[in-house]
């Protein structure tokens, strides 16, 4: 592989880090909110120190490419919502798995199936797909063409090493 390939790929994976973070830090905002309503003071959600949740980062890299020819409004909202729906199941129990209790719980929420899914939050990813497809990756995509590549590399190579240590540390203490 030659410089200029290796240049290429590098500013292809930094460009990512930076969605990743724009989903993980949106995902983040979204549950704070919910949660920070329903229990009438902040809550602060997540298993990072930094304000990213990953989930949502590596839900939005399975979603990209499902919806990058069949992009139109019904199907990226409700593909969207069946998509991450049967994600955020297997997750829990992959999550729970691995850590040994859940991260999450919509047991007290209606329409839910063992606390971890519910009808209203399968409807709000249904609205963050279309955030995404419609709006976050096109802009991150703008942003890689117009920008300098050194600045989304420096930008990438930032957001990638703060989760990889922040991630070391969360899960070491």
């Amino acid at each position: 592989m030659n410089n200029k390939k290796i240049m290429q790929w590098y500013g292809n994976f930094c460009a990512a880090a930076i969605l990743f973070v724009i989903c993980g830090f949106c995902g983040w905002i979204y549950e704070i909110a919910v949660t920070s309503y329903l229990h009438g003071h902040f809550v602060n959600r997540g298993f990072l120190h930094i304000p990213v949740l990953p989930i949502y980062g590596v839900f939005s890299f399975i979603m990209l490419p499902v919806f990058r020819k069949h992009n139109s409004l019904p199907i990226v909202f409700f593909g969207g919502m069946a998509i991450t729906t049967a994600l955020e199941l297997l997750s829990s129990y992959l999550i729970e798995w691995i850590l040994g209790y859940g991260l999450w719980s919509y047991k007290t929420w209606d329409f839910n199936f063992d606390g971890r899914i519910s009808l209203y939050s399968s409807l709000a990813f249904g609205i963050m797909s279309v955030i995404l497809i419609k709006g976050a990756y096109p802009l991150v995509r703008k942003m890689y063409e117009k920008f300098p590549k050194w600045v989304i590399c420096v930008l990438g190579s930032i957001f990638t090493t703060t989760i990889i240590i922040d991630f070391i540390i969360s899960m070491g203490g």
